[in-house]
């Protein structure tokens, strides 16, 4: 299976990798969009799950960061809604609690890592790059 090249700014020739960040709050949304795009991502954000299912219907993320709490919605029942037509896409989460206590709640989800806020934005890229790496190529 083909892999994505993930470090568009060194790879010119290749498409960005299209991200979707999910956050109700307006900062972090901001601040992982700016971190994201330096890098050379297709970032998108949004801080409903409502337009994060729709958004991801229509277009083919390698990577989803969200964050569970988010207003409209409980993000483990967003996410498997996502996982329905879109099995293959990585997803990070974002938490203020603690990975151990969060992780049986997840199931059969295959989230790819949990990140627990506050984090540092080297931190959180490393990881990304790891996802990205382990993506397979989609646009469907």
């Amino acid at each position: 299976m083909a892999k994505l090249h993930n470090n568009n700014k060194r790879n010119p020739g290749h498409t960005a990798p299209k991200i979707l960040v999910i956050d109700d709050e307006k900062l972090i949304r901001w601040s992982l969009k700016e971190i994201l795009t330096q890098e050379g991502y297709d970032v998108d954000t949004t801080d409903t799950a409502g337009e994060a299912i729709k958004l991801t219907r229509d277009i083919p993320y390698h990577l989803i960061i969200a964050d569970l709490e988010i207003q409209d919605e409980n993000g483990i029942e967003m996410l498997k809604k996502i996982k329905e037509f879109r099995p293959e896409v990585k997803t990070i989460i974002l938490s203020a609690h603690p990975k151990q206590t969060m992780q049986p709640e997840f199931g059969d989800l295959q989230v790819f890592a949990i990140i627990e806020k506050p984090f540092k934005s080297d931190q959180l890229l490393s990881i990304a790059k790891e996802a990205l790496d382990q993506a397979p190529i989609s646009d469907k």
